[in-house]
């Protein structure tokens, strides 16, 4: 037996207004019924009136009602898993480097830089298509948290997953998380390839040097492009035990975390794309994938587990339209002279 689901979910609330239309509709009937026994008396009335229907309004009104609820739910592409289908199209590549050092934790940003961040890259995936995303996370050493997927839904469900508390060795190794996502990239294809480094830019690793990491990965066909988190004036980071302490160094001394700007755009430089600086307001990640738009696009294959079924509804929909429009809200008169329904 094979599951049903919708593609577009959030359309099938659109059903909500169904019964909505049909207490109106009832409401409009009681109305006229009520403005007709102010004129006269029915049994008066209905001789004077051959051609009027009670029921060709009720009918046609279910008819569209029909009509609607079968469109509401193509539009939701409903869609069953029976089979597996390759769908090409165009697209690019972008792997994201985001840090998750203490530093990210800094409350310059609402509600901190990393939950600002992964706002950001939430929204991101939702605009994209036809692209391919991974996700590489970060602090003293580099992890692959997403292997590049077109399945941006999973994409998005790590993406929000992810904490500080992820990676124990602490630090920012800048120069580790452009390496490793470069190699994350496949050889094979030609479509173009991007990184999209997510940093407050402290590095506290001086190998690999992220310039020259930069640098190298432009040399393979790989841009680099740097987000700004945080200020660089500075501020204190809260610890994780949610009280209101702040980290020290070993010396006792409140650590204040500074957003290097100059380091960022540096690297951007050396990668052959661009630094923004992220605000509350502006992430700088929408303005960074239309420079990614502008990259040439390749082919890039992607599998689909499901049978679209929206066609169904949408013919069934279409066959109670034209029932509706062929069904007068009062009697035929050469229909009624037939006397088929005698």
């Amino acid at each position: 037996m094979f599951d049903i689901d919708f593609a577009n979910k959030e359309y099938l609330y659109g059903l909500l207004a169904i019964p909505v239309l049909t207490a109106l509709f009832l409401l409009y009937l009681a109305k006229r019924k009520r403005d007709m026994e102010k004129i006269g008396n029915s049994s008066v009335l209905r001789p004077l009136m051959p051609e009027y229907s009670k029921s060709r309004p009720i009918i046609r009104f279910a008819l569209v009602m029909l009509a609607l609820a079968f469109l509401i739910i193509a539009a939701a592409r409903p869609r069953m898993g029976s089979q597996l289908s390759e769908v090409k199209t165009q697209g690019s590549e972008i792997m994201i480097l985001l840090d998750i050092s203490n530093s990210m934790r800094a409350t310059d940003m609402y509600p901190n830089r990393l939950e600002n961040s992964k706002n950001a890259i939430s929204n991101l995936v939702k605009r994209l298509s036809g692209d391919k995303i991974g996700l590489v996370i970060f602090a003293g050493t580099a992890f692959v948290q997403v292997p590049l997927t077109c399945d941006l839904q999973a994409t998005d469900i790590f993406v929000q997953s992810v904490s500080c508390d992820m990676i124990s060795e602490q630090g920012t190794a800048l120069g580790e998380a452009i390496n490793l996502g470069a190699r994350s990239f496949s050889t094979e294809s030609e479509t173009s390839k991007a990184m999209i480094l997510i940093t407050d830019g402290e590095n506290h690793e001086a190998d690999p040097d992220p310039v020259a990491a930069a640098k190298n990965a432009l040399d393979k066909g790989i841009v680099t492009f740097t987000i700004g988190m945080g200020s660089p004036r500075g501020t204190t980071i809260p610890k994780a035990d949610g009280s209101n302490e702040m980290i020290r160094d070993r010396e006792g001394n409140v650590v204040v975390s500074k957003l290097d700007e100059k380091s960022l755009i540096q690297i951007a430089q050396a990668g052959g794309g661009t630094y923004a600086l992220a605000t509350n307001g502006d992430s700088g990640l929408k303005a960074i994938y239309e420079e990614i738009g502008k990259m040439k696009k390749g082919d890039i294959l992607m599998y689909s587990d499901y049978d679209e079924k929206y066609a169904v509804p949408a013919c069934v929909a279409l066959i109670f339209f034209i029932a509706a429009c062929f069904t007068l809200q009062r009697k035929n008169r050469w229909i009624n002279k037939l006397g088929i329904f005698d």
